[in-house]
């Protein structure tokens, strides 16, 4: 089961939407103007945004990456509900599934009670439903799938928990009921999906204390569930931020490099075709891959990679070794954010170590063990520290747990650069843990490059598994 999320995970990453069916198609063309500062600007605005002005950002975005298209009339109606139906399609196309979905034959017999609905109604949908079911994203005692129903926030929050391979993760929360007042709106069998949907940022409560389970999913809000759903997915699939000054862009006709993947990204953007080369606040110069055609924000718009140049500073969100998103950030608004950045938050030992996530679970006998948990997530931290001992048990987290083992990393020293070998005697060292003494290990670190190290070790059989690769 974990192979196959792992999986889905990769697929979900490498997959873009083609939009809610039944709305214009990329295929019209994309139109373009030009900014102040000469760049060709994709134009993606719709007449109706001031309707959903909150959710401009990330209708913006996820219409850069076709995840969702307006009508033909320019608008988006951000207020419309989503239908059951819309929001199936979208779940199958995000599982990059769709070339599935196509293939199916429109023959094929469904078992639901609306069926017959379905093949009259939602012919365009059938291939989808299908491989939503056979992929896991239907409950069993679903009878029905009501695709011209408004979709619910409760309903939608366990699809997309489900389309991303948690499903397992929300049966082991199915006892613990949320803290919202109107917590027993909630359906039984949905609480561990919402308590995922909830940990993984995909959706939240409201100020006034309530989530409000029934209440339909609009257009605006569906894009907004949609970003966050892709920022996880991203970050699952162990996508990195990187931000720094572009040194060299360079692209070329030619398709087909050491970055370059056959997924489904390239039938959107286009095949990784270039290089991009930065260098970030710790002088280090860091290259990838990066499609010529991949859209960049910038003041809240979006231009092609192509419009990028030297001494741009960018952020950027990479894969592997390939550019997945980036921002084009004005040297201005960057000196200012850096300032508040400085009296706000200072940066930790670690960020200087360029790690975003550490974790390390120790075992010196069978009352003696230690359990290490950091991650990085774009600037929120998470961590928890865990010590049993024969004499005390030691539990922190938060700031605490991260203080702790950001201290530990500086004081080890370690780098990308060292072999996995170095790695571990030198965070033992710092641990004061004599490696003689240790009965198991599990060591993972990846570094803000993409670098990653693995090292499983076990005392009484040696070196069982160990890795060290690049992603």
């Amino acid at each position: 089961m974990k192979a196959i999320r792992n999986l889905l995970c990769l697929m979900l990453v490498c997959s873009l939407l083609l939009g809610f069916s039944g709305l214009t198609s990329a295929a019209n063309g994309v139109k373009t103007v030009v900014s102040a500062d000469g760049r060709a600007q994709i134009v993606l605005d719709f007449n109706d945004i001031q309707d959903a002005e909150w959710a401009a950002a990330y209708i913006a975005k996820m219409k850069s990456k076709n995840v969702v298209q307006g009508f033909e009339d320019g608008t988006f109606r951000p207020n419309q509900p989503v239908t059951r139906a819309q929001a199936i399609v979208t779940a199958v196309r995000l599982l990059g599934l769709e070339n599935e979905a196509k293939a199916k034959s429109p023959d094929t017999k469904l078992h639901f009670k609306d069926a017959e609905l379905i093949d009259k109604t939602f012919p365009w949908a059938k291939g989808y439903i299908i491989v939503a079911l056979e992929n896991g994203l239907f409950d069993a005692s679903e009878d029905t799938v009501q695709p011209d129903k408004p979709a619910s926030r409760v309903w939608v929050a366990s699809l997309l928990v489900k389309a991303l391979g948690l499903k397992e993760e929300a049966l082991r929360e199915m006892t613990k009921i949320p803290n919202f007042t109107d917590a027993d709106q909630i359906p039984a069998g949905s609480i561990g999906y919402v308590n995922v949907a909830l940990e993984k940022r995909i959706v939240s409560g409201y100020p006034d204390g309530t989530f409000q389970p029934n209440k339909n999913v609009t257009r605006a809000e569906m894009a907004a569930l949609l970003n966050r759903t892709d920022d996880g997915l991203l970050e699952n699939a162990g996508a990195v931020k990187i931000s720094g000054v572009i040194q060299n862009i360079q692209f070329n006709s030619v398709t087909g490099s050491v970055y370059s993947s056959d997924t489904v990204t390239d039938s959107v953007y286009g095949s990784v075709n270039g290089e991009i080369a930065i260098s970030t606040e710790g002088q280090d110069l860091l290259t990838y891959g990066i499609s010529s055609e991949l859209p960049v924000e910038y003041h809240n718009k979006f231009i092609r990679a192509d419009q990028l140049a030297v001494n741009d500073y960018v952020h950027l969100v990479v894969l592997g070794k390939t550019v997945k998103e980036a921002v084009l950030v004005d040297q201005k608004d960057q000196k200012e954010n850096d300032e508040q950045q400085d009296e706000e938050d200072k940066p930790t030992p670690t960020s200087e170590m360029k790690i975003h996530q550490f974790e390390l679970e120790a075992k010196l006998s069978d009352k003696e063990k230690m359990e290490l948990e950091y991650k990085n997530k774009g600037g929120r931290i998470e961590a928890e520290l865990k010590i049993v001992s024969q004499k005390d048990n030691q539990k922190l987290k938060g700031q605490e747990a991260a203080d702790a083992i950001e201290k530990l990393v500086t004081n080890a020293g370690i780098s990308e650069n060292m072999d996995k070998k170095e790695v571990v005697d030198k965070i033992l060292s710092a641990l004061n843990v004599d490696k003689d003494k240790l009965k198991e290990l599990k060591l993972k670190i990846k570094f803000s490059s993409g670098k990653e190290v693995k090292v499983e070790l076990e005392h009484d059989d040696g070196e069982h598994n160990d890795g060290e690769h690049d992603e």
